[in-house]
């Protein structure tokens, strides 16, 4: 929670630049990441840098406090007690099915989450006359009622399958960082320049892993509603990405690059740094 309050509206402008060029938002000028940024400010308010904060930072809760805790007991599964030493594989394979249930299980937050933050450009637009939700619960309620159960995991598969990259570049890639500088640096586990580098490492390989993910996941989820029997506009993740690429280029699935490294890599260094701290004061010792 600290780390996503912290980083929240540099998520919120990776999502609008992900979304420049879809129908319905518009064809005008293209920004970058700070000319987002700022337009976002002027024309919604710097409140509006915190659109869909809430479910964004309930869907934590479920999510995160799944994979970290269940990242260490799968990971025991594969390579029982020597975790220190644990092989690329096991901690690869605990990482990406941490990342995939404990996604599944926060997906409806996720949702929210994005559509609320692209509300508030539409709004802007006149594409709106108001947000769809007021908050968090009205629009769990909203889509529950309007769309069902099912209306949930609109975008789950790519979603799930982000979760397991991001994963699997994050925690593999910190638990791998970690050990290689308490070995060859000679960093205590409790260092926290040790936590510091191994964070670096580990939010830049989980933007490069989960960029054209994260841009799939935003289309799929906030595409419009077709008529019943239609199409819709995209049928997956694969078939958004061929017309994505087809539409607007290849470098189009790295849109937001920039911002999501931006976001991941100071979010991974307060996240794990806290994560760390708080393991320590409590007693349960450094992540290893």
């Amino acid at each position: 929670m600290v780390a996503e309050g912290s980083m929240y509206p540099v998520e919120l402008t990776k999502t609008r630049l992900q979304l420049q060029g879809e129908p319905g938002f518009g064809a005008g000028r293209k920004f970058g990441f700070f000319g987002m940024m700022r337009h976002i400010a002027r024309t919604e308010g710097v409140l509006g840098l915190y659109a869909g904060f809430s479910p964004g930072l309930a869907r934590h809760i479920p999510y995160t406090g799944f994979r970290m805790v269940g990242y260490e007991h799968i990971r025991h599964f594969f390579c029982g007690d020597d975790a220190e030493h644990a092989p690329f594989s096991a901690k690869a394979a605990a990482s990406i099915t941490a990342g995939g249930v404990g996604q599944a299980i926060a997906t409806p937050f996720d949702l929210v989450e994005v559509r609320m933050q692209g509300d508030g450009r539409l709004v802007a637009a006149k594409k709106l006359a108001r947000p769809r939700y007021s908050g968090l619960f009205d629009a769990l309620g909203t889509i529950a009622k309007r769309e069902g159960m099912l209306g949930f995991y609109a975008g789950s598969s790519p979603a799930i399958q982000r979760a397991c990259l991001v994963n699997f570049g994050e925690l593999t890639t910190y638990d791998s960082a970690k050990n290689a500088f308490v070995d060859s640096a000679g960093y205590s586990r409790d260092d926290i320049r040790c936590h510091l580098l191994a964070a670096t490492c580990a939010g830049f390989v989980a933007s490069v892993l989960s960029t054209p993910h994260d841009v799939a996941t935003a289309r799929i989820m906030t595409q419009k509603a077709r008529p019943h029997g239609a199409e819709p506009q995209f049928r997956g993740i694969l078939d958004c990405w061929s017309k994505t690429v087809k539409q607007e280029g290849f470098l189009a699935l790295y849109k937001g690059f920039f911002p999501a490294w931006l976001h991941l890599a100071p979010w991974q260094l307060i996240f794990w740094t806290t994560y760390e701290r708080l393991r320590i004061i409590t007693g349960v010792g450094s992540f290893k």
